[in-house]
């Protein structure tokens, strides 16, 4: 370590400077930029805010499931019931915010607690996990084996604990920071993205042959077609992301990087470690953020399109058209989704899936070549990157001859 003979804790100071670097690599998706000996630090207090989510998640869909597994009669019945399905529906919207709270609530009192404090909350919260949730679930009926409950949650614990230790914790996170974030972007999606892709196949809409098409794939066949543009978006944005990273390393090497986030803005760093190129580990994190974000873009674009399709379809299409595309009757074959019966034909359903992926496809060569596509979407998630690569640079420069 390096030993800052400056007044008042120098060893102390570079430790707190230390520790505010790797947690900033850990929120930016790159715990392998970390030092190898320091990724295991801290491991209880980062895996708590997961285990608060878990804590949560598990009895309440557990609750659900519970009060869906009625006799059909009975169900029936309380399903005529205002008040019981008006709880069910609370309780469902319980099931995917209160997790995600609690989580985010733990997280923010880890950060403000003192040391003490945040080792107490990550123990109890751990505890109550491994121990108490199941405790609970087998008192109230919700699970029928303790031992049972005690094993699946004490397996859980172990999993999640390796998976904040190899760093996939902090990968998961930062995607789901991420995929909030990208919320954002709807609008800016609605408005620069999706009118000129809608343009390109509106005509193939509203064309019998692929009305026809769509109709007549069995739905196994329509997600092996899926799978093909999804397999070429993914060869085109790998070939085109290590063009990218490649080129923001050189930029790294040279010397050529933006100033530190805000959050950092105030440390100084003594001296300046030689630019290094990233390790192979490292080069894998970066390229595994980068495809990250820009699949998130892809596959809400995907979702805009798959929906504009269908309120389309749904409004332009009439019944008469349908039968005399596809065959009388056709129009009462209801479309399924994820094996959710939908109130639309199945042909509309087919055909939205299919070109809301080849617009994915198209957006994924756009976003990289098209000037104004690139500026929007794509060089924001390339200036995050370059950000990172900044931090990294500032980490190494505090370790010193540590790395």
């Amino acid at each position: 370590m390096r030993v800052d003979e400056r007044a008042g804790h120098p060893r102390r100071e570079t430790d707190s400077d230390r520790a505010r670097f790797e947690a900033a690599l850990r929120r930016r998706g790159l715990p392998l930029v970390v030092r190898r000996d320091r990724r295991g630090s801290a491991i209880l207090r980062r895996s708590a805010p997961a285990l608060a989510f878990m804590l949560l998640i598990e009895p309440l869909s557990s609750l659900i499931t519970a009060l869906l597994s009625l006799p059909p009669d009975r169900l029936e019945e309380r399903l005529s019931n205002a008040l019981w399905v008006f709880g069910l529906l609370a309780l469902a919207v319980a099931v995917f915010v209160a997790p995600a709270v609690a989580g985010s609530l733990v997280s923010k009192w880890l950060r403000v607690l003192p040391r003490g404090g945040r080792l107490a909350v990550a123990v109890v919260v751990l505890v109550l996990f491994a121990v108490g949730s199941p405790i609970v679930e087998f008192a109230t009926g919700l699970r029928k084996s303790l031992w049972l409950g005690l094993v699946v949650n004490g397996g859980l614990t172990v999993l999640v604990l390796a998976g904040v230790y190899v760093g996939a914790g902090s990968i998961l996170a930062w995607g789901l920071r991420r995929a909030f974030r990208q919320l954002v972007t709807v609008g800016t999606m609605a408005t620069r993205a999706l009118p000129l892709l809608v343009i390109v196949v509106l005509f193939a809409f509203f064309s019998t042959e692929m009305w026809q098409i769509a109709e007549a794939l069995p739905r196994w066949r329509l997600w092996l077609v899926v799978a093909l543009f999804a397999a070429l978006s993914v060869l085109f944005m790998i070939a085109v992301l290590r063009e990218e990273l490649g080129t923001m390393v050189d930029e790294a090497i040279d010397g050529r990087l933006p100033e530190l986030p805000a959050d950092l803005a105030d440390l100084s760093v003594d001296g300046a470690a030689v630019p290094t190129r990233p390790t192979a580990g490292e080069r894998a994190n970066l390229m595994l953020v980068l495809f990250l974000a820009q699949a998130l873009q892809i596959a809400m674009l995907a979702v805009l399109v798959f929906c504009l399709f269908i309120g389309l379809g749904a409004l332009a299409v009439d019944q008469s058209v349908v039968d005399a595309w596809l065959g009388e009757g056709k129009f009462l074959e209801a479309g399924t989704l994820f094996g959710l019966q939908l109130p639309l034909p199945k042909a509309l359903v087919q055909l939205s899936i299919f070109l809301s992926v080849f617009c994915g496809l198209y957006f994924t060569a756009s976003a990289a070549t098209d000037p104004l596509y690139r500026k929007a979407f794509f060089e924001p998630l390339v200036e995050d990157v370059r950000v990172s690569l900044a931090v990294r640079q500032a980490y190494l420069a505090l370790r010193g001859d540590e790395a």
